[in-house]
């Protein structure tokens, strides 16, 4: 095994993906969506997250390419279908439903949808991810191979763990924000986030209409 490419592409990885998943943005997510929560909810959470996050990067570099060809998911339809789900986020965030005297314990999960998918491992991400798998794949020599995709595998542990760290920080935030700042924060997120959704929505439309234009 090369030592020095495992470390290359550990770097690399943490380097490329952290601006692109942008781990502050999710948090503000996860801070929003846990009004009425407490501590013990979001800390589980946030680990949970930390290992959904590890297995979907690592899932979608393994086999991501194969899946998409499988079912015959072009790259443009993953982010428009990524763009919508954002937006439906939004707006749900920008137009909450009226509060019900429900447990606050008992939400479901929110660690896999929203959190994980499509806020951390979103389109942009998995096509980073499948992009670099393709490439990876037409190196001929076993021994790089194998450093080059111990390295990346590295580097999805050492995102996952920031990633749950930072959403864990998310906590003392909400307490210094109370009632009315979340309300407020929460309401802002959720236009950022419609913004986000229509911003990958027409990238994706943008690149079908690429591709058409090449076809004819």
């Amino acid at each position: 095994m090369h030592f020095e490419t495992l470390f290359t592409y550990l770097i690399l990885t943490v380097i490329g993906l952290l601006p692109m998943m942008n781990p502050p943005a999710a948090a503000s997510i996860f801070l929003g969506l846990s009004k009425g929560k407490d501590r013990q909810y979001m800390t589980k959470q946030s680990k949970t997250v930390g290992i959904y996050l590890f297995f979907a990067l690592t899932i979608t570099f393994l086999i991501g390419t194969s899946v998409l060809e499988l079912f015959s998911i072009s790259i443009p339809s993953l982010r428009l279908g990524g763009g919508m789900i954002i937006m439906v986020i939004g707006f749900n965030m920008l137009f909450p439903k009226p509060t019900t005297n429900e447990c606050p314990n008992s939400q479901g999960s929110i660690a896999l949808v929203p959190l994980t998918i499509p806020s951390l491992c979103g389109p942009g991400t998995m096509a980073l991810i499948i992009s670099l798998a393709a490439e990876i794949a037409t190196d001929q020599q076993p021994v790089a191979s194998l450093s080059i995709y111990s390295g990346v595998v590295m580097g999805f542990a050492i995102v996952s763990a920031i990633a749950a760290f930072t959403l864990s920080m998310a906590y003392p935030l909400l307490k210094l924000l109370g009632d009315s700042g979340i309300n407020a924060f929460t309401r802002i997120m959720g236009f950022l986030l419609i913004c986000m959704g229509v911003q990958f929505f027409t990238a994706g439309i943008a690149e079908v209409v690429q591709e058409i234009a090449l076809i004819l």
